[in-house]
């Protein structure tokens, strides 16, 4: 009997610990996100907005959007005659808007072209529990929704001031939009927050594709936040030049945050989110910090963890020969190097080329604290626990439509997920949606190989998570694999015109790896012999545009070409026929193919918002 009481007592304490413990204690004693963000750490929350029957009509009309239309002109389009009520089912946390009082207006730039368009809330004056300007994004290429929220945590447990996220439902007019991903912008309220400046001058968004420090689009592409400093970039000019100038890393510590851009690189590298700088180089902010030295400032997270990256995605760079990626069928993303991510920006040459210490440190910090899959793993399922039955809700097809909820982009770009791709997705299930040229690995697969890739190539014990002192020499894990993945069909159809409208035979397909553990990388015998197999089998690294330029220096196209050339130059795809010859991806990926929230058409009527400036005279560039 005192046994049975004993085990009663346990139960219902572990119980009560399972009901007591909070989502919120993953960020720890010191957690300085925005009060929204924590309050709904355990919730969903949900925004009820009522405006004009006709002005709901029209913002609906005006999302729709063609496929790769990038001709036409977007229109930030929407409303400050409107009311808002924001609440957390079963708390007393509340608060609610009047006309006036905040715009209401559609959202975003390359994820216009998808069926659910995404909004942005902005309050005149005041804000929601800390947070002035929200951002509800449908993120519609993500299956898993998950991708923002695992970035935004990612960023947070590295140190590394970022953006928050959460989830809310979303009712207009008494219509069901279903759930969206809510998080926040990089604006002066963020900057006064981690920075401690209220009144900055040189904070400048990165919003435009291709911008870099290399040929200074860095200062013709991104605008200060202060319109009224729209001409100003005296000290951008300054920074680049510095950058572009350096010899070493030496010449850039008293201009840098080094630390910043290691971290912005490391996360980027790791994740794949091809996305900012590295890559797309886009969706990124630059501010001078009061001790006059530069940080970068990452936002818009949907594109990582593997999704949706392609030879398509790096094939135009001036800067960088990236022909040597391989297609889709024997592409191994979880293996990509920094050297195959990196479009040859020379700051990652001076950063972390020419010494990889600092990098590598930032690197197993990085495995140690949130990427890794004891941490991750538990992380998706309490995340998926919290969000499946809203998704499950939001992706039900109205039988007059055939529309998900909140789907109003006739025209767009239509995933097709559904509650089994959010399943599949967040756990080992790869998926791809054919006719919105999207993929997705399943996150946990991705984790996994991904936290195999790290700690092989920088050294990490993978079950201390410890760096290995002294770092030793490993044979190279390459991208390109033998064995083609295998798809569920073969019934694909690829276009050359990006207009054409096209019906896929089949929208969904999934693919896996089912030869994963015959590659060289996964076989001993090839791992014990680092000294033989220190170099890509099947393709080489081209030099970067930095290097061709340093051969005026007494090197030679040929000295550098050696440098990386593999130790058998050979194409395994003619050796080993994939089963199927087709590149899902590689000729309808768009060249701008972003989430970013760029300068737009405003248009202005009696009811219709004007966005030139708000109230503080910060610029509303959402």
């Amino acid at each position: 009997m005192k046994l049975n009481k004993i085990n009663t007592f346990l139960s219902l304490l572990t119980t009560l610990y399972l009901v007591n413990a909070s989502r919120s204690d993953f960020y720890g004693k010191n957690d300085n996100r925005p009060k929204l963000f924590k309050l709904l750490d355990d919730h969903v929350g949900t925004i009820k907005i009522n405006l004009d029957d006709d002005m709901w009509a029209s913002m609906k009309k005006k999302s729709e959007f063609p496929p790769w239309d990038f001709t036409r002109k977007l229109e930030k389009y929407g409303t400050t005659n409107a009311t808002m009520e924001f609440y957390i089912d079963g708390t007393d946390y509340k608060a609610s808007l009047g006309p006036n009082q905040f715009n209401f207006y559609l959202a975003g730039q390359g994820s216009r072209q998808y069926v659910k368009p995404g909004y942005n809330i902005k309050l005149e004056k005041g804000s929601i529990y800390d947070v002035k300007l929200l951002r509800l994004r449908a993120n519609n290429r993500d299956p898993t929704l998950l991708h923002e929220k695992l970035s935004t945590d990612m960023l947070y447990k590295m140190g590394y001031p970022t953006t928050s996220t959460n989830y809310v439902n979303v009712e207009v007019n008494g219509e069901d939009l279903g759930l969206y991903v809510l998080t926040n912008k990089i604006k002066k309220d963020f900057i006064k927050k981690h920075f401690g400046d209220s009144d900055t001058e040189n904070l400048y968004d990165c919003k435009e594709s291709n911008t870099r420090f290399d040929d200074n689009s860095t200062v013709s592409g991104c605008t200060n936040s202060k319109e009224e400093l729209a001409d100003y970039k005296d000290d951008l000019q300054k920074l680049t030049d510095a950058i572009n100038n350096a010899k070493s890393r030496k010449d850039l510590e008293d201009i840098l945050d080094i630390d910043s851009f290691l971290k912005a690189f490391a996360f980027e590298f790791i994740t794949l989110s091809y996305d900012h700088y590295l890559l797309n180089s886009h969706n990124f902010s630059l501010y001078k910090k009061p001790d006059g030295k530069w940080a970068i400032l990452l936002n818009d997270f949907d594109e990582a963890w593997g999704a949706d990256f392609t030879i398509f995605t790096v094939r135009h760079s001036k800067f960088a020969d990236k022909s040597y990626i391989p297609k889709n069928t024997v592409l191994y993303l979880p293996n990509i190097s920094l050297r195959d991510f990196d479009v040859g920006h020379k700051i990652v040459k001076l950063l972390i080329y020419d010494d990889e210490t600092r990098f590598r440190e930032i690197i197993g910090e990085a495995v140690k604290v949130f990427f890794n899959p004891k941490i991750l793993n538990e992380r998706i399922d309490e995340l998926s626990d919290l969000i499946r039955e809203h998704v499950a809700n939001s992706r039900v097809i109205d039988d007059k439509t055939g529309m998900c909820k909140g789907c109003f982009n006739v025209i767009g770009l239509n995933t097709h997920w559904n509650i089994t791709h959010f399943d599949d997705c967040t756990r080992y299930g790869n998926w791809i949606s054919n006719n919105s040229n999207t993929f997705s690995y399943g996150l946990k697969f991705f984790i996994e190989e991904r936290f195999n890739y790290l700690c092989h190539t920088y050294g990490i014990n993978p079950e201390t998570l410890e760096l290995i002192e002294p770092r030793p020499k490993v044979s190279f894990w390459g991208i390109k694999n033998k064995y083609s993945v295998a798809y569920t069909n073969y019934n694909f159809f690829l276009i050359d015109n990006l207009m054409d409208t096209i019906d896929y035979p089949e929208i969904l397909v999934k693919f896996s790896f089912p030869d994963l553990d015959k590659e060289d990388f996964k076989q001993k015998s090839y791992n014990d012999d680092p000294e033989k197999n220190d170099k890509p089998v099947g393709y080489q690294y081209p030099p970067f545009a930095y290097e061709l330029e340093e051969l005026g220096q007494g090197e030679t196209k040929v000295d550098l070409e050696e440098s990386v050339k593999p130790k058998n130059d050979v194409n395994l795809e003619e050796s080993v026929k994939p089963e199927t010859e087709v590149d899902i991806e590689e000729s309808i990926k768009p060249e701008t193919d972003t989430d970013s929230d760029e300068e737009v058409e405003v248009t202005v009527g009696d009811d219709v918002m004007e966005m030139e400036e708000d109230s503080e005279g910060e610029s509303d560039e959402e």
